[in-house]
């Protein structure tokens, strides 16, 4: 696919955004229906594309390589639709939040405390310790993953406590670093036989399948802990939303 900044300030045609981004036409039009990518602008009877349009159509491919299915993609994208307060505030748009190598995105105390205000500065001290938010270079922070900064404010609005989101976070925090851990002790050693290309190819690729992979199984143990649950505990209409059935 070409380069994205070759569209900037460009207005294109399907014909023309199909050639530059080395697609059959057909598969654009599907994408559209899918909701994947957004509708052109109308100039009469023809259909204007710009550069979001290829830069979501760059997006749609990374996924893929990286093992999303389209209906995947979809979630993904439509996960963020309604979460555009936490890019606002760090200017990150919503196709950067979906990316599995998260961005990361440098933030100042005062936005912090605009994202997570039942958190900062009250509990910055604690999301340190977790890993969600960094101390950067002149005093100011960093926030390695915008998607679980958007999860602790999520479930701050509806009003889960603050020592609970903690708790959750620090969690993660355990649970990521055995996954670490296990992945290095695993296939740390190069194996004898692996040519060198073969095995960076690999090592790209296992990264996003390693990130897609443990959170589709966490989905997945989330979906069936909540079905035994205590009804009283979990309502039903909770339960119906967090459990994920495979489509």
């Amino acid at each position: 696919m070409s380069t994205a900044a070759s569209t900037r300030g460009i207005e294109l045609t399907v014909d023309e955004l199909a050639r530059r981004a080395e697609l059959p036409v057909r598969t654009i039009r599907e994408y559209q229906t899918l909701g994947l990518l957004p509708p052109p602008a109308r100039r009469g009877r023809v259909g204007v594309y710009r550069a979001h349009h290829f830069d979501r159509l760059a997006l749609i491919r990374r996924l893929q390589a990286r093992g999303y299915s389209l209906a995947g993609i979809g979630d993904l994208l439509e996960s963020w639709r309604d979460g555009g307060d936490l890019g606002e505030v760090l200017g990150l748009s919503a196709d950067q939040l979906v990316h599995l190598e998260e961005p990361g995105a440098p933030a100042t105390l005062g936005e912090l405390a605009r994202v997570v205000p039942d958190l900062v500065p009250e509990r910055l001290d604690d999301l340190l310790a977790v890993g969600v938010v960094e101390e950067c270079d002149a005093g100011d922070y960093c926030v390695p993953s915008p998607s679980l900064l958007q999860l602790a404010r999520d479930a701050s609005t509806v009003g889960y406590e603050a020592d609970a989101i903690i708790e959750f976070l620090r969690a993660i925090k355990h649970a990521t670093d055995a996954v670490a851990d296990a992945a290095v002790a695993a296939l740390g050693e190069r194996p004898a036989a692996a040519e060198p290309d073969n095995l960076i190819a690999f090592a790209a690729r296992a990264r996003g399948l390693l990130a897609h992979g443990t959170g589709r199984l966490a989905i997945n143990a989330l979906g069936r802990r909540l079905g035994i649950a205590d009804e009283e505990a979990v309502p039903g209409g909770l339960r119906r939303l967090l459990q994920v059935e495979d489509r």
